[in-house]
């Protein structure tokens, strides 16, 4: 990957806080580990819970605290990295020097443009949808966040000509508050529903950090929003980068994707005549699908896929693995 100064990570000391089953627990040790780092991984899970991924880093000089923290892990290291589901208020977080997630490190270091995918519901099958896509239309586009795998897995695969498709939560929205470090090319916002009450308490506060998607963008970048939802038009109202809807019904003087009566989808773009970007018949069942696959194209014509391509890409699209699989036909 083409990246600014990796060596001078040589030599610090890292605590990687939650190391997982999957995710950037995981790849947040590797990459350090691998760029000469002293590791230490702390997770509050044994070593037989995390076998696999201690078994996943065999081989790297990596100390594991495992079924507890020691608050001095915390205190003493250069750099902490920590799992978005760990609390920002946390007693180890506060002792720590300087916090960083798997993604702001990402992102740091990476020089391909971003399309970056957040909401309540729809939010993995739309990113995975616009990878699809533009991977199907000769543009190599890179897949992570909160979809699994963490952007740290593929850092040193991605080129500044590459695309990178980043599925982000509430959670991992919130760490970047205020670092100035996520300008997504595309910002994609999908229905926003009541969700994760327990930690926010009001859906003001968790709407709050969907909307840090496009806090940083400019003109020359698009927010993608849904029509129909009420937080769609607040999303529109306030962001600085230019605006494609997509949905049943385009704002008169409006860009973006509309779903028609019969299922196909009409591109209304800047600079071109309207046309037909998704057919009637696609593979993945369902309205909601329909409405995630308009968003996908909007955002993929963002990156850079000819909209004349789209169409075939989209509908051969087959869904996310275990949701709404076609398993038989009879």
């Amino acid at each position: 990957m083409y990246t600014p100064r990796t060596d001078s990570i040589s030599g610090k000391k890292v605590t990687v806080m939650g190391l997982g089953l999957n995710g950037g627990g995981l790849a947040s040790a590797r990459f350090f580990a691998q760029l000469g780092a002293m590791v230490t991984v702390t997770d509050t899970r044994d070593e037989t819970i995390l076998k696999p991924s201690i078994e996943a880093l065999a081989g790297l000089p990596i100390r594991f605290v495992l079924g507890r923290h020691e608050l001095a892990d915390f205190s003493s290291a250069d750099l902490v990295i920590k799992n978005p589901a760990v609390r920002p208020d946390s007693e180890y977080l506060r002792a720590a020097a300087r916090v960083e997630t798997d993604l702001s490190v990402f992102l740091t270091f990476c020089t391909a443009p971003i399309v970056a995918i957040t909401g309540s519901k729809g939010k993995s099958t739309t990113a995975s949808a616009t990878a699809h896509a533009l991977n199907v239309c000769g543009i190599k586009t890179h897949l992570g966040g909160n979809i699994t795998r963490s952007p740290l897995d593929f850092i040193d695969e991605v080129k500044p000509s590459d695309r990178v498709v980043l599925e982000l939560s509430s959670w991992q929205l919130g760490d970047l508050k205020g670092r100035g470090l996520l300008k997504p090319l595309a910002a994609v916002l999908t229905r926003i529903v009541p969700d994760h009450q327990d930690r926010y308490g009001n859906m003001e506060a968790y709407v709050a950090d969907k909307r840090l998607i496009y806090a940083d963008q400019e003109s020359e970048n698009w927010t993608i929003c849904d029509v129909e939802d009420e937080y769609g038009q607040s999303f529109a109202s306030e962001t600085r980068g230019s605006v494609l809807w997509y949905g049943n019904k385009l704002p008169t003087d409006g860009f973006g994707i509309r779903i028609l009566p019969d299922s196909s989808c009409i591109a209304r773009l800047p600079g071109r005549d309207d046309a037909e970007i998704l057919p009637a018949r696609i593979k993945l069942p369902g309205a909601h699908n329909r409405r995630n696959l308009a968003a996908a194209a909007a955002a993929a014509w963002c990156a850079g896929a000819n909209p004349a391509e789209l169409g075939q890409a989209l509908a051969g699209f087959g869904g996310v693995e275990h949701r709404l699989e076609v398993f038989a036909e009879y």
